[in-house]
């Protein structure tokens, strides 16, 4: 069967869409295809918009309807984004068994018991006619979970499948960073989020040099980091917290950033910029057990040379390794992980890793939208 998966992730930058094919009785898995697209100005200002705590809206404007108009273009442009998948792969809708959509990430607190992924999963189920599994953190964290990372299962399925069961890591790099780490066939995997990785050093390169991000790490690379400012933003108490934990813009905000920045002495905008990717070095660095001997990366970070080369240095003897050494492209492992955990929810199949997420059991996760073609 094949399932489509559909994300946009924490750096808030755009859609990403792939297709796998999973045979049901043996559950092999191949990665067929993928494409991205960029957020329109307009919905990417909304979107970040409405992650500010709070959203600073316009004196005249309607939050709500700012919300639910933002909810409707992003379902939409799923949808869009889908249909160039399929005509790419050379498909229509009635081939896809399901459609596993992430929605945008607008709060996430588990520790107060919910998370939010914004997106119209009735919607995107008739506009693609495909049969949509969207909110799918929600079960794990109403089991005590924090919802967060779910793509470890899919991480392990992928590797074993490639006989890959033990001393090994994914790495993924995206606005934040997060682990899956196998220790074993038939040992529970472990994992988590490390902390910041794109979001804050897309921040600084948008407000101080006006570009989307700091390509491959060529800023970064002109400065050095100041300890000082490392040492006022490794204060955050989440870096010292155990796993399971989970993160996101709710801690790792522009005003908590601006408040560290403040508390140092002025620096150059590239030193900023060179300390940011030190403080995603030092969040994995402290993350990676010591028993894993290969990394394998994923994310829009692992294009970033700079940050590779800092990664090898700070975590040798650890071997950093692309996943597409595995037949996954870097940008479409976690779009593919939420077709994976599609085909689980319409398999009535365990979802999440509690191990990872600290949930209190394992469950099929999602709502399953049908559409209305009649399938």
């Amino acid at each position: 069967m094949i399932a489509l998966g559909v994300m946009s992730g924490t750096s808030t930058d755009g859609v990403d869409v792939a297709a796998i094919q999973i045979d049901p009785k043996s559950e092999e898995m191949r990665f067929l295809g993928a494409v991205s697209a960029e957020f329109p100005l307009d919905l990417r200002s909304n979107l970040l918009l409405l992650q500010q705590i709070p959203p600073q809206f316009d004196a005249n404007s309607d939050p709500l309807g700012v919300f639910l108009q933002a909810r409707r273009e992003l379902t939409l442009m799923y949808s869009d984004s889908v249909s160039e998948l399929l005509v790419t792969l050379g498909l229509d809708a009635a081939d896809i068994r399901v459609l596993g959509a992430h929605g945008q990430t607008l709060r996430h607190r588990p520790d107060l018991g919910y998370t939010y992924q914004m997106l119209d999963g009735a919607l995107l189920a008739s506009a693609s006619q495909i049969d949509v599994v969207s909110d799918l953190r929600s079960k794990d964290v109403a089991l005590g979970g924090q919802g967060a990372p779910l793509v470890p299962a899919f991480h392990r399925a992928w590797l074993n499948g490639k006989g890959i069961y033990e001393r090994t890591a994914v790495l993924n790099l995206g606005g934040f960073s997060n682990l899956t780490v196998l220790h074993g066939a038939g040992v529970p995997v472990t994992g988590g989020d490390c902390g910041p990785a794109n979001c804050l050093m897309d921040l600084w390169a948008q407000r101080v040099f006006n570009l989307p991000m700091d390509e491959d790490g060529e800023i970064a690379a002109l400065g050095n980091p100041d300890q000082g400012l490392l040492d006022m933003l490794w204060a955050h108490p989440f870096f010292t917290q155990a796993w399971p934990k989970s993160t996101g813009r709710d801690e790792f905000n522009e005003q908590w950033f601006d408040a560290c920045l403040a508390s140092v002495s002025a620096l150059g905008p590239e030193d900023v910029m060179a300390t940011l990717l030190a403080l995603t070095v030092q969040a994995v660095k402290s993350s990676l057990p010591i028993e894993v001997e290969q990394v394998y990366v994923c994310g829009g970070g692992a294009k970033n040379s700079t940050l590779m080369v800092q990664l090898k240095c700070d975590c040798a003897p650890v071997d950093f390794l692309p996943i597409e050494n595995l037949g996954l492209p870097t940008q479409a492992v976690e779009a593919s992980a939420f077709a994976w955990l599609a085909i689980q929810n319409v398999s009535g199949k365990v979802g999440n890793c509690p191990s990872v997420t600290g949930a209190r059991r394992g469950a099929v996760l999602g709502a399953l939208h049908l559409c209305d073609s009649g399938r």
